[in-house]
């Protein structure tokens, strides 16, 4: 098993502190003891409290939409302008996002939890980075909904993909909370849920 560097044991436990109690308690001390460094080896790595927050963010969602970005080109072979089948539209944006879950490497459980707080706790950092570096992303994806439902205003559209990822958001957050989850092997659940959430986002956008 290797060791993990300084700079990975920082952001695993900040990870796992805003898992556990969010941002607002969130502490440059409380990550230094957690992560077993000094506060010297935070500002060395990191710069600010503010900076590591983005970096803990960005390492999972790049690779996230990096993903989704490649699932959508593979649909469209490139051209931006073909009409996709709507069903694996969804599946392009919604799959990754619920695997994400099941892989420890890209932070399973633990960063689903610090998305649900960081959407709950309208981090600006998890604002920002939407913005700024995932909107053109998010934009491929309606713009491609679009074509692919072409009797929908883009209005129309805007604010049913912006519910689906709302969706979405609270589904990888609370994933296997129900009674449901409880009632079938984990596996067969984790199909289910991707399976129901499409026909979900179908049924909202065909309504």
């Amino acid at each position: 098993m290797s060791t993990l560097s300084t700079k990975e044991r920082i952001l695993n436990s900040t990870e796992k502190l805003i898992a556990e109690h969010g941002f607002s308690e969130l502490s440059i001390r409380k990550i230094s003891q957690r992560a077993h460094t000094n506060l010297a080896a935070i500002n060395y790595h990191f710069g600010n409290k503010q900076q590591l927050i983005d970096q803990v963010l960005e390492r999972r969602l790049n690779n996230l939409f990096d993903i989704r970005k490649s699932m959508l080109d593979e649909l469209n072979q490139g051209d931006s302008n073909k009409v996709c089948n709507l069903e694996q539209i969804l599946h392009a944006f919604i799959a990754p996002a619920l695997f994400m879950i099941n892989d420890e490497h890209q932070g399973g459980r633990i960063f689903m939890q610090v998305l649900a707080r960081a959407y709950a706790e309208q981090s600006e950092s998890l604002h920002e980075l939407m913005k700024d570096r995932y909107a053109p992303i998010i934009k491929a994806f309606a713009e491609a909904i679009g074509l692919a439902c072409p009797e929908l205003p883009r209005e129309t559209i805007f604010w049913r993909f912006h519910f689906i990822i709302g969706a979405l958001t609270y589904t990888m957050g609370h994933f296997g909370a129900t009674s449901v989850a409880r009632q079938m092997p984990e596996a067969e659940y984790f199909e289910k849920s991707v399976a129901e959430l499409i026909e979900f986002a179908k049924a909202a956008l065909r309504t």
